[in-house]
């Protein structure tokens, strides 16, 4: 019975540890749904293109990394998808969308110049994030496309 007992405690540890290791974000957390709904979203302006995205990147390298550390996006639009973000360190809310121009943040024009070092941080969590299996239909003027990861390797394919 202590042997069992022993093992039981060794999964649970070794499981919690790996479920762990995945999520590297800890100052980053997403938005509640009270918080989004507090938002004034007339005041949000573009703070910066997302540096993560080389032209040659998948919406699907983007999509399951940032799923790896906050589950699915809050919504899907028209070319793209994206993310209410919350920094932890300033209490600061700010958008991580994915559009037409690729991948971009917004905050608060308030807050601007408080969230450019932090998104500089969050940027270096989403590249050194694994990529989770996962999958959004993106539609755009060519159709609509399955992206996401299957396996940990990202693919954007025309839905069939």
């Amino acid at each position: 019975m202590k042997y069992l007992l022993l093992l039981t405690l060794l999964f649970f540890k070794c499981h919690s540890q790996a479920i762990n290791e995945n999520k590297i974000n800890s100052d980053f957390t997403s938005a509640t749904q009270a918080e989004i709904k507090n938002m004034n979203l007339n005041n949000y302006e573009l703070v910066e293109f997302g540096k993560i995205r080389n032209e040659e990147a998948l919406i699907g390298d983007l999509v399951s990394r940032m799923w790896q550390n906050f589950g699915k996006p809050n919504s899907v639009m028209f070319e793209g998808f994206d993310y209410y973000i919350k920094d932890n360190k300033t209490g600061i809310i700010f958008i991580y969308y994915f559009g037409a121009s690729g991948p971009a943040y917004a905050s608060d024009k308030k807050d601007i110049e408080k969230i450019k070092p932090r998104i500089q941080i969050f940027e270096e969590i989403l590249d050194k994030s694994k990529n989770a299996d996962c999958e959004i239909e993106v539609t755009n003027d060519f159709g609509v496309y399955l992206c996401g990861a299957k396996n940990g390797i990202p693919y954007d394919k025309q839905k069939q």
